[in-house]
């Protein structure tokens, strides 16, 4: 293979599609639908809390209660001077639970005296934030009062079968769609936009001056790097407009370049079979439903059957390590399986593409 051969036919594919205006559809698509989920499916924000707080005194209450919740809610506390000003702030809805303390609260409940508290909460059914307030008392009061818990409590996990929806529950429906996307996006540059290239080039004969000039190798090199300009702009594009950031970043890079050079062989593939820019368009939407239909199942606990015919195709493997990297979590695992499937049919399809275009130019 000559770099420099490879390095000229990929500049002048890039000159013509940026005069041409092609590049335009994976550049805006991104935008366009990261504007979409940002609007219509911002992220699901963690419970907000507002306590009400009544005390003679200062009192660490507030801050033993956020100990105890940590990240898992947000408490905002709002200090007033009276039971009855608390009372007003829960019948204003201002705030989900009020809380009063005596004076001398912390130093009572240093001394062990149990001193008493009045939790007030709202008539009715009571909210999430009153609930929890509520059950996170007893953990705080024994945190003030440096108290050792009762029991030491292990944990134990078990994994369940997974039902319906629920990868798009462990990752979040906005970004399991995002990824979805992700790989509509590199589908259409490799499926729809990338094919035209080639079968231009037999349109227009100066396929023949190319092959001349280089191998088969050299042309499909060059082709291949101009989709993976086209996926290097685009793809940070659309991560960067929804706010994503994969929680391990070398996985996640790994398995979208295994896709992207995957599925840019499969373009150029249909590119060399059809004879002309028309049926490219005709039947191309064909491929690109079999990458994309499965990418949108892959999370819904289909039926096993369904599952291992969707695992065989390169963008069911592709979306659970998408997954995997974007979560930092092994929610679907055995990477290295999901690799083997996409570097399969590369292989296959890199070793059909380069004995078709032999025959053509013979």
């Amino acid at each position: 293979m000559n770099v420099r051969i490879v390095l000229a036919i990929a500049a002048k594919d890039l000159k013509d599609a940026i005069r041409d205006g092609r590049v335009l559809l994976p550049l805006l698509m991104p935008l366009a639908l990261g504007f979409i989920y940002n609007v219509a499916m911002p992220d699901v924000q963690k419970p907000k809390v507002t306590v009400a707080i009544a005390s003679a005194d200062s009192t660490g209450l507030p801050d033993a209660l956020r100990a105890v919740a940590g990240s898992s809610v947000t408490l905002k506390f709002t200090s007033l001077a009276s039971a009855a000003e608390v009372r007003g702030q829960i019948t204003s809805k201002n705030a989900d639970v009020g809380l009063v303390l005596p004076g001398r609260f912390d130093a009572d409940l240093a001394a062990g005296s149990a001193p008493q508290l009045l939790l007030i909460k709202p008539s009715g059914v009571a909210t999430n934030g009153a609930i929890y307030v509520a059950s996170a008392l007893d953990a705080a009061l024994r945190k003030m009062t440096g108290q050792q818990p009762p029991a030491v409590v292990a944990s134990e996990t078990i994994a369940l079968p997974r039902d319906r929806t629920s990868t798009m529950i462990d990752l979040g429906i906005r970004k399991y769609l995002v990824l979805g996307t992700l790989i509509m996006l590199v589908a259409m540059i490799a499926i729809y936009v990338l094919p035209i290239l080639l079968t231009e080039e037999y349109e227009k004969k100066t396929a023949d001056a190319l092959l001349l000039v280089g191998k088969q190798a050299d042309v499909v090199t060059a082709k291949v790097a101009v989709g993976l300009v086209y996926i290097a702009v685009s793809v940070p594009l659309l991560l960067v407009v929804t706010g994503l950031s994969p929680a391990n970043p070398p996985l996640f890079g790994a398995a979208l370049a295994a896709l992207s050079v995957t599925l840019l062989g499969a373009g150029l593939l249909l590119g060399a079979v059809v004879r002309s820019v028309s049926q490219l368009n005709t039947w191309s939407g064909i491929p690109l439903l079999l990458v994309i239909m499965p990418v949108f199942l892959v999370g819904l606990g289909l039926p096993q059957w369904i599952e291992t015919a969707m695992s065989a195709m390169p963008g069911s493997p592709a979306m659970k390590v998408l997954v995997d990297g974007l979560s930092g979590q092994a929610i679907y695992g055995n990477a290295w399986l999901s690799f083997a499937i996409m570097a399969a049919w590369a292989i296959a399809i890199y070793a059909v593409l380069i004995r078709i275009l032999s025959r053509r130019e013979a």
